[in-house]
Parts: C-alpha cells; sequence; structure tokens
C-alpha cells in the first residue's frame, strides 16, 4: 500500500507540475508593428543644392543712405525638381541669422555696415527667420517652384559701400 501511495504522489506532483506549466503555454502576445510611409524627397535645381542669388553690383550706397531705404527687388525662383507622383505638397521653412534690427530681415555678413537682407515671397509675404511658405508640387512636371524676391534694406540707414552676404537655409517637408 505505500508503495501504491508513493506511486500515487508521484503522479499527483507530476499531474500538478503539468498543470501549473498550461497557463504559460497558453498566454496571449502579441506583436505590434507600426511604420510611417512618407513622401519622398525632391531633388533642388541648382548645383550642389545651392541658389544663388545677386542683388546687384552697382547698388550706390546713397540709395540706402536713410531709415528705411532699399534696393530693388532681385526675383528668383527656388525650384524642386524630380519629386515623386506621391508628393502633392511641399513645405519650405526659412532659417538664418535674424538681424539685429529686426528679425523680420536676415543678417548680412558682408563688408558693408547697416544694412539687412529681406526676402520676400512674390505676393509680399515676409519670409524671416522662421517663416514658411507652401507650394503644390505640379503633377505633370513633378515640380515645385517657389517664386521668391529678395533685397538689401537699411533698418537705420547709413550703410557703407562694400559687400553684401547672407546664407539663408530651408528646410522642406514633403506632403
Amino acid at each position: 500500500m505505500v508503495k501504491m501511495f508513493n506511486r500515487f504522489g508521484c503522479n499527483l506532483a507530476l499531474a500538478s507540475m503539468l498543470l501549473l506549466t498550461i497557463p504559460a503555454a497558453h498566454a496571449v502576445s502579441k506583436i505590434v508593428i507600426t511604420g510611417n510611409i512618407k513622401a519622398a524627397p525632391c531633388e533642388i535645381d541648382g548645383a550642389n543644392g545651392t541658389v544663388s542669388v545677386n542683388l546687384g553690383d552697382d547698388i550706390s550706397a546713397a540709395v540706402l543712405a536713410t531709415s528705411g531705404a532699399f534696393s530693388p527687388w532681385v526675383e528668383f525662383p527656388l525650384t524642386l525638381k524630380n519629386c515623386p507622383s506621391t508628393t502633392t505638397s511641399v513645405v519650405a521653412t526659412f532659417s538664418g541669422t535674424a538681424a539685429e534690427e529686426s528679425t523680420s530681415l536676415y543678417k548680412s555678413t558682408g563688408s558693408s555696415r547697416r544694412v539687412q537682407i529681406e526676402l520676400q515671397n512674390n505676393q509680399g509675404a515676409n519670409l524671416g527667420n522662421g517663416k514658411n511658405m507652401t507650394q503644390s508640387v505640379n503633377q505633370a512636371t513633378h515640380e515645385a517652384k517657389f517664386n521668391l524676391r529678395a533685397r538689401a534694406y537699411s533698418t537705420n540707414g547709413g550703410s557703407t559701400p562694400g559687400s553684401i552676404e547672407g546664407v539663408l537655409q530651408v528646410t522642406f517637408v514633403y506632403q
């Protein structure tokens, strides 16, 4: 009878251990897979992604002598080409070193003093530091063209002869 009880006890212990492992074998697990498909980038139509704009080689210091004076606008396109067919619009955000005189103007690092750089879209909206502009992509040509204009501006007047230089960065978000 002791032998039978030991055998029964062993079987009971074995059955108990198996029952304890069953819930672990049936545990519900899930794998969550997420992702985000973004529109592919377009290419900047310019040498090495650079667009150069010359405000003029003959701006007279007398033109920028008074407070609020400015040179004529120089219009130029910032064109993105080879946009994928899935890209329908592009948001361009402009940034650079803001002029001390006004955050809506950019600082000139050239040798001319008391002169800033003003950037707008061709409809007159200011594109100072942190401002953005949205442009649709032409689905026939796969291009987005930002029509821009820039000029020299003298907030306080008294600009001195010399060069005007500024570097602006443009960040694109493709939609």
